[in-house]
């Protein structure tokens, strides 16, 4: 896996995330949205409270002289069917408002969750890529330091034959360390 890889991933994980937060704010708008339609149609439901009862008012004004013989049962059913009506649309309305708000939790929740599971695997992916750099850079720089002092022994004169062939190059002005590997006597 190179950088380039990596950096790819991590873009994307980026563009992932965004598209969390990008569903979350939809969903807190909706919520708004379904707020003011509840509180206007709260606030509709009132007024026509208001209108029905003036109007059922006046209308047991006018009607009292007329329907004294008959009873007051109908003005009052009437206006006893508009107001169970209009009560009825404010608990469908809150109903429907608390079932959006249950609903936009959840999905809110979840969308947490997946970025943060996202972040975390990002993360675990930037740290391996991390290690694995570490590692190839350790190796490199053994490697470099190896090179280094059989360079110095060449530089300085330091080789030989080794006593089972090849060459061999003195090291820290100490050591003899074959440069090449043994030849197999069977090849």
């Amino acid at each position: 896996m190179t950088q380039d890889d990596i950096k790819a991933m991590a873009v994307k994980l980026s563009m992932l995330v965004d598209s969390f937060e990008t569903r979350g704010d939809k969903v807190v708008q909706q919520n708004a949205q379904a707020a003011e339609t509840i509180r206007m149609a709260a606030q509709s439901v009132s007024q026509v409270a208001q209108q029905v009862s003036a109007s059922a008012v006046e209308e047991f004004r006018q009607a009292a002289g007329a329907t004294l013989s008959h009873g007051l049962r109908e003005p009052f059913a009437q206006a006893e069917k508009h107001l169970e009506s209009a009560m009825l649309d404010v608990r469908n309305a809150a109903a429907d408002l608390q079932q959006r708000i249950s609903s936009a939790g959840r999905v809110h929740t979840a969308t947490a969750w997946k970025a943060f599971i996202a972040c975390a695997v990002g993360g675990l992916l930037v740290i391996g890529a991390a290690a694995y750099t570490v590692m190839h850079a350790h190796t490199e720089l053994s490697n470099a330091a190896w090179t280094s002092q059989i360079n110095a022994a060449i530089a300085a004169g330091n080789l030989a034959p080794c006593a089972d062939g090849g060459i061999c190059a003195r090291v820290d002005g100490k050591r003899w360390v074959r440069l090449d590997p043994p030849q197999d006597p069977r090849h």
